[in-house]
């Protein structure tokens, strides 16, 4: 998978992104405004039919005992990213993200990611967001891939390893042998960190990862059990005809 960045005229607190990833071009938008945040996932409800399920794949960073930098979102080929705010468990923190709190208590959304019941605590204690419908991508693994659960060990898997199990080789991130910096000094404030373009662009590929990952494992799992739901409903129906008849 070869990725770049292409940045368009920035404006006030929205940064839009096109990266590629091979033949797939991913639209990114690395905001701190909360108009636009609101927007983004509106947006996104209305885009998706009704009555089906919305896989958001997501990433964060964040420090031990502390609370997240930021969340990213992923459905499709658009994804976001939002900083959340530093105060651990103060009201401001906790007031903010309410647009988030009311997506994920949608039961349309399940986020799939990794490390699940970790990234669900701390999102609840420091930032007052709760993932109502969540899924841990290595539990997806275990229960929709049991022929090659039997084999390796899955729990151990991290994303890229889930990635070419799940998706396939033909799926390679090529990430920098160097550690790059997270910030854009220039740009960032006081009160919100602005992401250089790399890091921006390394956080919608896990992002989008995480997405494509926990998609084909929702079909894996539950795709088969909806066929044999509605196999069992046909052939009641046909018994139920030969007793009428």
């Amino acid at each position: 998978m070869i990725t770049e960045v292409e940045t368009y005229d920035l404006t006030s607190r929205h940064y839009p992104y096109t990266v590629y990833a091979d033949d797939q071009r991913i639209l990114c938008i690395n905001t701190t405004s909360y108009q636009m945040l609101c927007k983004w996932l509106t947006n996104l409800l209305k885009s998706t039919p009704k009555n089906t399920p919305v896989i958001v794949g997501y990433t964060k960073r964040g420090v031990k005992d502390h609370g997240y930098d930021f969340i990213s979102l992923c459905v499709g080929s658009h994804c976001l990213i939002y900083p959340l705010l530093q105060q651990a468990d103060s009201y401001k923190a906790k007031q903010n993200p309410r647009p988030l709190c009311d997506f994920f208590a949608n039961p349309r959304v399940i986020a799939v990611g990794m490390d699940i019941k970790k990234v669900k605590a701390k999102l609840e204690k420091h930032h007052g967001i709760e993932l109502k419908k969540a899924l841990d991508l290595r539990v997806m693994a275990v229960e929709g891939m049991k022929e090659v659960g039997e084999k390796v060990d899955l729990w151990r898997y991290n994303l890229e390893k889930l990635m070419k199990t799940v998706l396939g080789k033909h799926f390679d991130v090529v990430r920098p042998e160097e550690k790059l910096d997270w910030y854009d000094e220039e740009n960032s404030c006081c009160y919100y960190n602005v992401y250089t373009d790399e890091k921006t662009m390394f956080i919608t590929i896990d992002t989008y990862l995480c997405y494509l990952i926990g998609f084909e494992l929702h079909g894996m799992i539950h795709g088969h059990e909806a066929g044999k739901s509605q196999d069992s409903s046909k052939s009641k129906k046909k018994v139920n005809k030969k007793k009428n008849s």
